[in-house]
């Protein structure tokens, strides 16, 4: 039936330049319209909001503006015979007299905001444009189907009286008039005026577009969202003019957000002051969980533990681990998001038997749980679906006994005493405290320092535990000798009924046996090594230990399988950091009973060499590598989500013992650093320049086309350039002229002026590059100054002979190779070491170091670094930072900016500085 708008109209009157009415619809239903005429650069435009289903510039608004037209025609032919409407945005018309007074309007200023959110359900569907088109009016009514969703409010609290409630940010409004209850005069109302706060009801509004996610259901909300984001950051008084109606209608992007968003984001809101109510529609029920309790069973053979956890809901008791696992398997919450804030909760769906009610959503009950609380079991849960699938057995192996731990703290726990007994070791473990002291061998031909002492200590305490560990001490302070005491007690207590296995790095064969015949020569070792080894392969079941290196352990991987060992232990073990590597694949696939890394850089480039170590003794702690990198190593490296960097050190510090020089070592003389720079300049600044430009411009065109991961070797490639020009033009392999790469290098210039001093004094030096070829440069330049001089690279054949050489005084001066005598060399004779160029890692640098500043050393130590200011070799000084910081993160849980940016590369290919005096040498 079409709309007669004067019989429509059920009331009208108008607040300064806003008509409001209340129209009949077609049906039984009547809708509210409040409509505004703005006039703006465009012209006079019409803004009519209306209850109905449609809501803007509806049939109803067009019927009120003729209804409004209609009467104010009347009245002006006859003034007398029809009721004054006050023309919009104009003045009142003369009142016809006698006329009673207007009623005053009170003012009330500024009243406090309070964003509200509402939740209760909506019709089920993508929104209600959709719902209108699909259904029309009529049906939409009927349509029972609904779900969770939100209404937002605008709520003005005056000191006295009812609070105001607006559904549409007020824009450029500045007076809002109002009508609310008198008080004084019951059955009528009073007229208020008051200021709205346009810009913080419009910021309200996109918070919970832009941050929490919801997206409009309503149209209203659609219309809101529209102009709001058109607007952006513009000032208050350019937003549009307010308009009102439904409340604005919300749902998340997506419906799993629900948990996050209770679980959360909304008590965020809170925080800043929202009010959140929930409707009695609303689908979800909260509930707290308390009074929390563990049960443990143990299997028969002793190396697993099935795990229940239960708390108490209302007095009800329930079981969390099938819920939780629901969810893991699901995927049905955001796990990573919701459990990396371990102050706050999560929310665990928990099945319950209440029908559906017509007209209304399933009830959706939730259990609140602190993050703290389960984490730990998400985290093994997860662990155990990806790798051996969904329907993996529940069952805990010792290696989760840190888990268990965290869950175990202020539940009651019922348990075997053998449970009981392996989580007393695991917080002995991690707090250091309350190891037994394990007295050494009288048969170890040494006395071990006070932390020495504890290291056998600990690693006892993991054999008895039957766990493995990582001793990660500072090079120099006595690793190997810790092991060998270690051993040595095994034999004493008659524990060696099969040998134990050492695999090191070729380079340490000959320290390791020495070592053993120094300090344990009660073990019968047989050294497997040279061409000659297969013969000794018989004897391997009649010794206490075998040695062997790491490329050995590779080609004899079949027979080393053969056999069952005491002790797998690997020196160095950072050699096994790429996990797909055939050293890394041949050790993890030997058999033995106890396992053990020493290595003192168990983490020098990322996050996945910690992991390889980690899977080798204690198989499975950190799941698969994929599982390890997607949920630690990403969010650590790329988005430094010092939270769970802080949960994964939690996890793996029973496993890993760390001691740093100034911690135990406080009878070390003092160690100096020092930064020498030199400017490049002449033939060898230009030659770095040439280079630079040449390389940046062909990296850019690569990477624009292929991306930065994918053009890696090209950027490598050209940093080495650059570097080598850093050191001496002479090492550059181009096509560049003789003359220009004959230019002077500014390093060998700082040096040769340096070494003749240093040898004239007394020191004894150790110089390392990891350019062989440089090397080669610096022993014609000693050569010609006549300074006795000792080379080592990986050509040496008797790296022993060299060493002992060194060691007796005789030589000042020992050119290394950093690849081929950073580690495994103990030269305490010397008191000075130069780093001629940098590298990229701090730890191989601090490798390199320690061959002097180790223990033994009785004098203090110079340590020069030489720079060559303003070029690439400045950036890898803060690439080591970052590097360094990355482990301490995990092993110190020390947080710092591990991942690159987008700015290295910018920053390793800037031009030289404008020519200028040289950088003053500058400490370390």
């Amino acid at each position: 039936m079409a709309l007669n708008p004067d019989q429509a109209v059920l009331s009208m009157h108008t607040h300064g330049n806003m008509l409001m009415t209340r129209m009949q619809g077609t049906g039984l239903a009547a809708y509210d319209q409040r409509i505004t005429l703005p006039v703006d650069r465009l012209g006079l435009r019409v803004q009519g909001h209306c209850t109905c289903p449609v809501g803007l510039n509806c049939p109803h608004v067009a019927a009120a503006l003729m209804a409004f037209e209609a009467r104010e025609i009347r009245r002006k032919k006859n003034p007398q015979a029809t009721p004054a409407v006050r023309p919009l945005g104009g003045t009142p018309p003369a009142p016809p007299a006698p006329r009673q007074a207007e009623r005053p309007v009170e003012n009330l200023g500024s009243l406090p905001l309070v964003p509200v959110l509402r939740l209760t359900t909506c019709v089920d569907v993508a929104s209600e444009a959709l719902l209108h088109h699909r259904y029309g009016n009529s049906t939409s009514r009927n349509t029972t189907l609904r779900q969770a969703s939100a209404q937002f409010f605008l709520r003005y609290v005056p000191d006295t009286g009812k609070p105001l409630e607006y559904h549409y940010p007020a824009g450029n409004a500045e007076q809002t008039l109002a009508e609310r209850p008198d008080p004084a005069h019951p059955g009528q109302t009073t007229a208020i005026r008051f200021q709205r706060q346009g810009k913080e009801e419009a910021a309200a509004l996109l918070v919970l577009f832009n941050e929490l996610g919801f997206r409009p259901w309503s149209l209203a909300a659609g219309l809101a969202h529209n102009r709001l984001t058109k607007v952006g950051a513009r000032a208050a008084q350019n937003t549009p003019h307010a308009l009102e109606g439904q409340p604005l209608v919300l749902v998340p992007q997506l419906r799993d957000q629900w948990p996050m968003l209770l679980a959360k984001q909304l008590p965020e809101l809170q925080e800043r002051g929202w009010a959140v109510e929930l409707a009695e529609d609303f689908p979800y029920e909260m509930h707290n969980a308390d009074e929390w309790s563990v049960d443990v069973e143990e299997a028969p053979d002793g190396n697993w533990f099935t795990l229940g956890l239960k708390v108490s809901v209302e007095g009800q008791p329930v079981d969390l681990v099938p819920l939780l696992v629901g969810l893991v398997q699901t995927g049905w919450l955001k796990l990573d998001a919701a459990l990396r804030d371990p102050e706050g909760d999560v929310l665990v769906p928990w099945p319950g038997n209440e029908p559906a009610l017509p007209g209304r959503p399933v009830r959706t009950r939730l259990l609140r749980v602190p993050v703290r609380r389960v984490a730990p079991l998400m985290d093994w849960l997860r662990t155990v679906f990806e790798a051996n699938g969904r329907d993996a057995p529940l069952r805990m192996s010792r290696y989760d006994l840190g888990a268990m731990d965290d869950l175990s703290v202020g539940a009651k726990v019922t348990a075997p005493t053998s449970f009981t007994a392996l989580i007393e070791q695991v917080r002995a473990l991690r707090t250091g405290e309350g190891l037994p002291v394990v007295t050494p061998s009288s048969n170890v031909n040494a006395t071990l320092r006070h932390y020495q002492q504890d290291g056998l200590s600990w690693m006892d305490f993991l054999r008895r535990a039957q766990l493995g560990g990582v001793l990660a001490d500072d090079m120099g302070l006595g690793k190997t000798l810790q092991a060998l005491t270690l051993l040595q007690g095994e034999l004493d207590a008659g524990r060696i009924d099969r040998p134990c296995l050492v695999i090191v790095p070729t380079s340490l064969i000959g320290n390791w046996a020495a070592e053993a015949r120094k300090f344990t020569p009660a073990l019968k070792t047989l050294v497997l090594h040279g061409p000659q080894r297969t013969q000794h392969f018989a004897k391997i079941p009649k010794v206490h230990l075998v040695i062997t290196s790491y490329p050995l352990a590779v080609r004899d991987a079949d027979m080393l399988a053969s056999h069952e060992w005491h002790y797998l232990m690997l020196d160095e073990a950072q050699r096994i950091k790429n996990a797909r590597s055939q050293a890394a694949q041949s050790v993890k696939g030997l058999r033995a009973r106890h396992r053990m890394c020493l290595s003192g850089t168990p983490l020098e480039n990322h996050m996945g060499e910690l992991w390889s170590l980690i899977d080798f003794v204690c198989p499975g702690l950190l799941g698969n590598e994929k599982e390890f990198r997607e949920h630690y190593r990403n969010p650590i490296e790329k988005r430094q989500e010092s939270a769970l960097a802080t949960h994964l050190a939690r996890r793996v510090r029973p496993f890993i013992l760390r001691r740093t020089k100034q911690q135990v070592a406080k009878e070390l003389p003092a160690k100096t650093e020092t930064h020498l720079r030199v400017q490049l300049s002449g033939a060898q600044a230009d030659l770095y320049e040439t280079v630079r430009a040449t390389m940046d411009s062909k990296l850019r065109e690569a990477i624009e086309k292929q991306g930065l991961a994918r053009s890696q070797i090209m950027v490598l490639d050209a940093l080495l350039k650059l570097r080598q020009v850093c050191c001496d033009p002479r090492l550059i392999k181009t096509g560049e002229t003789s003359a220009v790469k004959a230019a002077p290098s500014a390093k060998m210039e700082l040096l040769l002026d340096l070494l003749p001093t240093l040898v004239e004094d007394g020191r004894r030096i150790l110089l390392f590059s990891q350019f062989t070829e440089m090397l080669e440069l610096i022993e014609a330049e000693v050569q010609r100054l006549k300074l006795p001089y000792l080379l080592l690279t990986g050509e040496t054949k008797d790296r022993a002979g060299l060493v002992d050489e060194f060691q007796s005084g005789d030589v000042p001066l020992f050119l290394i190779s950093l690849k081929a005598g950073g580690v495994g060399l103990n030269l305490t004779a010397a008191d000075t070491v130069i780093l001629y160029d940098p590298w990229w890692n701090p730890a191989v640098e601090q490798q390199a170091i320690d061959r002097a500043y180790r223990i033994g050393q009785d004098k203090p130590v110079f340590v020069y670094k030489l720079l060559a200011d303003g070029t690439v070799e400045d950036k890898m000084l803060e690439l080591q930072a970052r590097k360094a910081g990355l482990a301490d993160m995990l092993l110190s849980g020390v947080a710092s900016d591990a991942a690159l940016n987008a700015q290295d590369f910018d920053e390793l290919f800037k031009p030289l500085p404008k020519a200028g005096s040289i950088q003053p040498a500058s400490g370390g």
